[in-house]
């Protein structure tokens, strides 16, 4: 009997050696699809336990989430260790609820995944990638998008790339960053910008994670027509400074065409009355 207990004893002290050391965040979002996030909390949080020593599963619910979330979520803190469960006030985008939830994660690693779409070994995959020296890790995978979208695509690329946003095609909203990286985010004071963006910006370097997502079904066109102009609006001044260069351009050809209309009146003669008054204009 005693040398069952000692066989125990040891086995718990080889698995404990095993875990990994490093402090682990995973940041899940509770919105429209607040049932099928929860019920993937317990398989997460199973996961983080056999793999890491410390963790914590940060659970962001918006307003319109809240009566669920509450009904839902308040059984798994009684039963399910290490979940910390922040409402929100507003009904604002995920980007806003994913930001929160990264200013209020601790760990050494923090992973933003959407638990309906992403398999949960890809938190393992992550932050050993992330430990290896990247700081950002972007998730890519490939969807069956819309004909309307693959036609928009090459032109929305080509908007992208003046606005500098260059993140790999068919990246999806997972995300695992180092703490640098992390806190670079939340200490940019960039709010106007989209949250990717503002993980891009940090200027640390970033590797791709690909992976076969659990949802087959792509972004609508109109869905990604709406976010390409947030993207340029409200996150670059490209689309400011090519307007600002075709103003000018335009007002140089007017100015030049106008003092052409003087040339004319000048050295011409039979120049119609008002002709270089109304070009001049």
């Amino acid at each position: 009997m005693a040398e069952t207990d000692k066989n125990k004893v040891s086995e718990a002290k080889e698995e404990k050696i095993m875990r990994s050391e490093s402090f682990v965040s995973v940041i899940a979002v509770l919105g429209d699809d607040t049932a099928e996030t929860v019920e993937k909390v317990p398989a997460i949080e199973q996961y983080l336990k056999e793999r890491y020593s410390d963790f914590e599963i940060v659970l962001v619910a918006k307003k319109s989430a809240e009566s669920d979330a509450e009904k839902l979520v308040q059984p798994l803190l009684k039963t399910v260790p290490c979940i910390r469960y922040l409402q929100l006030t507003d009904d604002g985008p995920n980007d806003v609820a994913r930001e929160a939830g990264l200013e209020n994660a601790i760990g050494d690693f923090v992973v933003l995944t959407e638990p309906k779409y992403d398999p949960v070994d890809l938190i393992g995959k992550a932050v050993t990638m992330c430990r290896k020296g990247s700081d950002v890790i972007v998730g890519v995978s490939k969807l069956h998008h819309s004909l309307a979208y693959n036609m928009l695509r090459p032109f929305s690329q080509l908007l992208l790339r003046l606005a500098d946003y260059r993140l790999p095609r068919n990246a999806s909203h997972f995300r695992c960053l180092s703490r640098r990286a992390a806190n670079a985010v939340t200490q940019s004071g960039k709010a106007h910008q989209l949250f990717y963006m503002r993980i891009q910006k940090t200027g640390y370097g970033f590797r791709t994670l690909e992976y076969e997502s659990l949802c087959g079904e792509g972004r609508g066109f109109w869905h990604a027509l709406k976010k390409l102009v947030k993207l340029l609006v409200f996150n670059s001044q490209a689309p400011l400074h090519l307007i600002s260069g075709l103003s000018f351009g335009a007002s140089l050809v007017a100015f030049l065409f106008a003092l052409y209309a003087v040339g004319i009146k000048l050295f011409l003669y039979g120049v119609v009355d008002g002709w270089t008054s109304t070009f001049l204009a």
